[in-house]
């Protein structure tokens, strides 16, 4: 073992440790959640992981993913040491695991085997499914995950098939997860060979200047090729916040399913086609014209919807996809240049829907923000001490381990005491934070994706409405509800009804259900007293005791006539149900809740205060600009393109007189809307 690797499995298993310390999990479900996380953000799998330990005799599972559109089954077992020097995994140990999956599988066809299980399990959940959807499922993935390494001597296993079902066998030690992380797009690379792997010609036209940037092409791809791609790479073809897309909009179209069946021979003319992105191309000149030989990690950035709908069509309806042809535009950008340039793509690809796609990009400005407040806003000293620190907002994935690593072992230890690794959040995470508090627990119950879903197209359209509302008070509260939520999930894990099922549906569901409380009783809860101590009251805590055991009896106590818990909780219905529940709160946590004028006061001072800071930041650009001495020529860009008002021309003669004029706060405002306008039709400065 290398001394990186070393190290790697190292500081994997301690965050492991912290990870399980600060919300009171077992280590090896730990494991399992943080590299499941890993594989789903990697496009490996493209359904939230849901936890589900369970042992018998000859069988051994401890997760599970369930994708119904494309009948994809994923099951997970884990072999998991704190011991560092423990031997490696051996061909016994492989073979053993995916045994006791492959039982576990086989005997959950049978409807006995599910109806001997306690109801409110969640492997009664997945016994149940299993035999429910028995004829949908097409693929069963078993993943052996592991922080061992792989012996050099363990033969992989072939796939499996029998009448209507295929089986594949993924191993992922921590090697294999070293090398991904290590990568610099934290996936693995796809390669598609089209010559060997793909027996299909693909031809193409260039469609691009001669620029330094990025290549364009425009090709046609036939149906049956692309089904083709998509069933053996799955949602790792399409582009990671595209996948998070299609998530608000459902994966296959009715109406593209009916003209594939029906007029397939007009799907061309029908479709919009596929906006794609690679970063590596071989091409070769033929006869026939340019030949598309290889792509290095496709990407599908519009167009989602129509790949999944084809290859669904494909499978579930035994379509023939000979008459169906795709256009496609392919740019092939430099990885340095994706987080650039893959944005805009997608933004103005998808234009013509009501979901904005960009809204779920990583540099949208409102997570730039939570991250500019993240590095800059202290948190207040706990308990009376004098040492501060700060939450670290992750917007992008990796951003935290990148932070530190350059820095030497002193420097690292130096930013982990400023930014402790339990103060560290993402995206997924902040969305779950706020949506409790939105009183949609059965959305967050949904998983990490389906969450964000809904939080990223509500933040799309607020923003554009008044993004002075994204303030400081407003990442104050956000890290105030991190607090409560984490604290929840201490709770019940510590409590004594607590049976290591079904967690996250009862933080969600406690959490929303005070929410309503305190809204039914006309208040606010005082998120800045969170703020201000790092820590929940004991009159919080002493209410979330109260409000966890009866929201956790009521989870897995449902209606008649429920049988999965964890699916009845993903509805509408579970939280009609456990909003009627009479819960009666202790006099001291209502006393502590503050009144909505006192909370819409502090709301209008903060969004004074984040107007002047917008006005600030403005006012920087523009001298910043007017130091280069390029205000002039940007005006003269404008006015070429027609796209500059009278009263904008009027304030560029102020930025192109600078220093001479000073423009107010406001002026510079209008003046940067206008320059990011420009940008907009192909400035470039």
């Amino acid at each position: 073992m290398s001394n990186q690797l070393y190290d790697f499995r190292t500081e994997f298993l301690q965050d492991i440790y912290s990870t399980a310390e600060s919300v009171e999990n077992f280590y090896e479900s730990t494991f399992i959640e943080l590299y499941a996380k890993e594989l789903l953000e990697s496009g490996e799998i493209d359904e939230e992981l849901s936890l589900c330990h369970w042992s018998e005799t000859g069988v051994k599972v401890d997760g599970y993913s369930y994708n119904e559109d494309e009948g994809i089954l994923n099951l997970f077992t884990s072999i998991f040491s704190q011991d560092l020097e423990a031997k490696g995994l051996t061909q016994t140990d492989v073979n053993q695991a995916f045994k006791r999956l492959e039982t576990f599988f086989t005997r959950s066809f049978d409807k006995s085997y599910y109806t001997k299980l306690e109801e409110s399990t969640s492997i009664y959940d997945l016994a149940y499914l299993i035999h429910k959807n028995k004829k949908n499922i097409a693929t069963v993935k078993y993943y052996l995950l592991s922080n061992k390494v792989l012996s050099d001597r363990v033969e992989s296993i072939q796939p499996k098939e029998n009448d209507s079902i295929r089986f594949l066998f993924h191993i992922w030690d921590i090697s294999r997860l070293f090398r991904m992380d290590a990568s610099n797009q934290k996936k693995e690379d796809i390669f598609i060979d089209f010559y060997e792997g793909v027996k299909e010609p693909l031809y193409c036209l260039p469609a691009h200047l001669n620029t330094k940037d990025y290549e364009s092409y425009l090709l046609v791809m036939p149906g049956t090729l692309l089904a083709n791609l998509y069933a053996k790479y799955g949602s790792r073809l399409l582009e990671q916040n595209v996948r998070t897309f299609l998530q608000a909009r459902g994966k296959v179209n009715k109406g593209l399913r009916t003209t594939i069946m029906q007029q397939p021979e007009k799907f061309f003319a029908y479709n919009n086609g596929l906006t794609t992105t690679a970063e590596g191309i071989e091409l070769e000149a033929t006869s026939n014209g340019l030949r598309i030989k290889s792509l290095k990690n496709l990407q599908i950035v519009n167009g989602g919807q129509t790949t999944a709908s084809i290859y669904s069509t494909m499978r579930k309806d035994k379509a023939e996809l000979n008459h169906i042809f795709v256009q496609m535009k392919l740019t092939i950008v430099a990885p340095e240049q994706v987080e650039e340039l893959v944005p805009k793509i997608s933004e103005y690809a998808n234009t013509q829907n009501k979901v904005n796609a960009a809204d779920f990009f990583s540099n949208h400005p409102f997570h730039v923000r939570i991250e500019e407040f993240s590095r800059r806003v202290y948190a207040p000293a706990v308990d009376g001490g004098h040492k501060q620190s700060k939450w670290f907002y992750e917007r992008a994935r990796g951003q935290y381990a990148d932070a530190q690593s350059h820095k030497t072992k002193a420097e690292q230890n130096k930013f982990q005491l400023e930014y402790p690794k339990k103060q560290l959040i993402d995206k997924t995470m902040l969305s779950k934070f706020q949506n409790v508090w939105e009183r949609i627990p059965h959305v967050v119950a949904q998983g990490g994706q389906n969450s964000f879903v809904s939080y990223a197209s509500m933040i799309g359209k607020s923003w554009e409405k008044s993004e002075q509302n994204y303030n400081e008070l407003y990442y104050k509260m956000s890290i105030a509800k991190a607090i409560i939520f984490m604290a929840t999930e201490k709770l019940i894990s510590n409590s004594s009804w607590y049976t290591r099922d079904y967690r996250a549906q009862a933080v969600a569901y406690s959490i929303a259900y005070m929410a309503k409380q305190v809204n039914d009783v006309n208040k606010h809860f005082n998120f800045l007293a969170v703020w201000d101590s790092q820590k929940i009251s004991k009159a919080t805590e002493d209410a979330l005791n109260i409000i966890t055991e009866h929201i956790y009896l009521a989870l897995t106590n449902p209606p008649s006539g429920i049988t999965n818990i964890g699916q009845w909780a993903k509805g509408i219905g579970c939280w009609q149900t456990i909003k009627e529940l009479k819960i009666n709160l202790p006099e001291a946590f209502l006393s502590e809740l503050i009144s909505k004028e006192e909370i819409s006061t502090e709301k209008k001072e903060a969004k004074k205060v984040q107007r002047i800071d917008n006005g600030i930041e403005a006012q920087k650009l523009v001298f910043k600009i007017a130091e280069q001495g390029k205000w002039c020529e940007i005006k003269q860009f404008g006015v070429e393109n027609d796209m500059l008002t009278q009263q904008e021309i009027k304030l560029f003669d102020i930025a192109c007189a600078i220093p001479n004029k000073i423009p107010q706060e406001w002026q510079a405002l209008e003046i940067i809307n206008a320059y990011h306008n420009l940008e907009e039709i192909g400035l470039v400065f």
